[in-house]
C-alpha cells in the first residue's frame, strides 16, 4: 500500500505512473488493488478471457460503473481497439489524477495479441504532465516476467513492480492469531501462505476438522485450488504433475524423480524451477559441483502433493476422513520440513537481532559422499563452521540424547570452530538438561514470532 500511496502521489504532481503487480493466484492482489483505488478517481476493471470485442464492451461498461455515465458518454458507443482506450484513459487523465486498473492481463493478451506492444506504445507517447496511474496485474507470473524482461515489450517502461507471492510463516500468523503456536504451523503447513486459504481456516475448529471440511469433502478449497493455481503456469502436457508427486513423496534427486515419474524429467524440472513450483537446493557453502536437491518450495503444495494427490479419486469418492488417516506419516512429515523451515528462518532472524554472530550465513548443509549427513541448521563464518542446529517437530521436549546426536555430526561438516554453537528447535522446546549443557534452546512460539 505504502509504495502504491507513493505512485499515486507522483501523479498528482504530473508524473506518469506504471506499474506492474503479479504474483500466483490467491495471494491478494485484486484484494489490494481494490482497496487501495477506493476513495480515488478510478476504474477498476477485471478480465474474463472472453473475445476481444466483450472485454473492450465490459471496459465501457465498467467505465460507466466507477466514473459515471458523462465519462462513459465520452467513449460513444465503445472502444474500437485497446489502443483508443489507452488513449481514452490518458485523456481523462490531463487535468485530473486517474487510476486505471486492469486486473489479469494475461487474459486479455490471449484475447489481442501484442497487447504489451499497445501498451509500450501508447505509453512512450503520453503527453508530458498526463496524471496517469496504470496498473497491469496478472496471476501467469512466467508471461508477465517475459514482458517485462530483456526483450519484452514493457522492458525497462515500470515506474513500480510488486511481485506478491505466499506469506511466510511468520507474516502468515496476522491471519489466525487466536490458535496455538503448534495448531498456526499445523494451518500453515495446510494452507501455505495464501491469504484465501488462511482465511477460510476456523481458529474454533481443530486442525483434523478443518482438514476434513477444506481438504478431504469434493469442492473443499484445499482440495481443488491447486490445479487453478498450476494451470495458470504450466501446460497439460510433459508430465508436471508426475514429476511434482514424485517429488511430493519425497524424491529429491534427478535420477529418483525420473525413475519414480517414469519420464524424462529434466525439462519438466526446469520449467517447474522457473516457475518457482519447485526450488534448486544446495547445501550452504556447496562446492560448485555439489548435486543439487530439488524439492517443493511452497507449503500449500507441498501439502497437496505429498498427502492429496495421490488419493484424489478415493476423496471423490466420499472416503477423505480414511484418506487423512492413511496419510498421517506423510502430513507429519510435512509438518517436520514446515517446521525444519521455519527453524533456519528463526536463525536468520536472530543473526540480524545479534543474538547470534553477525556475518553468520545460515542455511541447510548435507553430504552423501561416505556415510550420509544431514544438518537442519548449519551457519557458517568465514566458511567455517559455527553453527550446528536440528529441528525437529516432536511432541516430547529435546534433550540431551539429541543433543549428543547433533555433536556427532562435528567431524563431518565443514572446519568446525573451537567455540561451535549448537542449537535445538523443537514442538515441545527443549529441556532444562539440554540447556544447562549449553544448548540453545527454542520452541513452536519462537520460530512464528517476528
Amino acid at each position: 500500500m505504502q509504495l502504491l500511496d507513493d505512485c499515486w502521489a507522483r501523479v498528482e504532481r504530473g508524473e506518469p505512473q506504471l506499474a506492474v503487480v503479479w504474483g500466483r493466484r490467491r495471494t491478494g492482489k485484486t484484494f489490494l488493488l481494490s482497496h487501495f483505488v477506493r476513495g480515488r478517481r478510478a476504474v477498476f476493471f477485471g478480465a474474463t478471457a472472453e473475445a476481444e470485442r466483450v472485454e473492450l464492451r465490459r471496459l465501457r461498461e465498467a467505465v460507466e460503473r466507477d466514473l459515471g455515465p458523462e465519462a462513459a458518454d465520452l467513449a460513444g458507443g465503445g472502444f474500437a481497439s485497446w489502443e483508443a482506450a489507452l488513449r481514452f484513459f490518458a485523456a481523462l487523465a490531463r487535468q485530473e489524477p486517474l487510476a486505471v486498473v486492469l486486473d489479469e492481463v494475461p487474459y486479455l493478451a490471449a484475447s489481442t495479441p501484442g497487447l504489451p506492444s499497445i501498451v509500450q506504445v501508447v505509453w512512450d507517447h503520453l503527453a508530458p504532465g498526463t496524471r496517469l496511474l496504470l496498473v497491469l496485474t496478472g496471476s501467469a507470473v512466467g508471461m508477465i516476467e517475459r514482458m517485462l524482461g530483456a526483450g519484452g515489450a514493457l522492458f525497462g517502461r515500470p515506474t513500480l513492480r510488486i511481485r506478491l507471492d505466499p506469506l511466510d510463516l511468520v507474516s502468515a500468523r496476522a491471519f489466525l492469531p487466536d490458535l496455538d503456536p503448534a495448531a498456526y504451523v499445523e494451518a500453515y503447513a495446510a494452507c501455505g501462505g495464501y491469504p484465501l486459504h488462511l482465511r477460510a481456516w476456523d481458529q474454533g475448529s481443530s486442525t483434523a476438522q478443518n482438514l476434513e471440511r477444506l481438504a478431504a469433502t469434493p469442492g473443499g478449497l484445499l482440495l481443488e485450488d491447486a490445479a487453478g493455481i498450476l494451470a495458470e503456469e504450466l501446460p497439460t502436457q510433459g508430465g508436471y504433475a508426475r514429476v511434482l508427486a514424485a517429488i511430493g513423496r519425497g524424491r529429491t534427486r534427478l535420477s529418483d524423480i525420473a525413475a519414480e515419474a517414469q519420464q524424462r524429467v529434466e525439462g519438466p524440472v526446469e520449467v517447474l524451477v522457473r516457475t518457482g513450483f519447485v526450488r534448486r537446493s544446495l547445501p550452504v557453502a556447496a562446492p560448485r559441483r555439489a548435486r543439487p536437491l530439488y524439492e517443493i518450495g511452497d507449503a500449500y503444495l507441498g501439502f497437496w502433493f505429498s498427502v492429496l494427490y495421490p488419493e484424489l479419486q478415493q476423496i471423490a469418492a466420499g472416503l477423505g476422513p480414511q484418506v487423512l488417516e492413511r496419510r498421517r506419516q506423510q502430513w507429519q512429515r510435512h509438518l517436520g520440513w514446515v517446521f525444519e523451515e521455519g527453524a533456519r528462518a528463526h536463525a536468520v532472524r536472530l543473526v540480524h537481532r545479534g543474538h547470534l554472530p553477525q556475518g553468520l550465513v545460515v542455511g541447510r548443509w548435507w553430504t552423501s559422499s561416505g556415510t550420509p549427513c544431514e544438518v537442519d541448521v548449519l551457519g557458517l563464518q568465514g566458511g567455517r563452521t559455527a553453527l550446528l542446529g536440528e529441528a525437529r517437530w516432536q511432541g516430547d521436549p529435546l534433550g540431551i540424547r539429541d543433543l549428543t546426536a547433533l555433536m556427532a555430526k562435528v567431524p563431518r561438516v565443514p572446519e568446525p570452530l573451537p567455540n561451535l554453537l549448537y542449537a535445538l528447535w523443537g514442538r515441545g522446546g527443549v529441556d532444562g538438561r539440554a540447556r544447562a549443557a549449553g544448548v540453545l534452546g527454542f520452541g513452536v512460539q519462537d520460530v512464528i514470532e517476528p
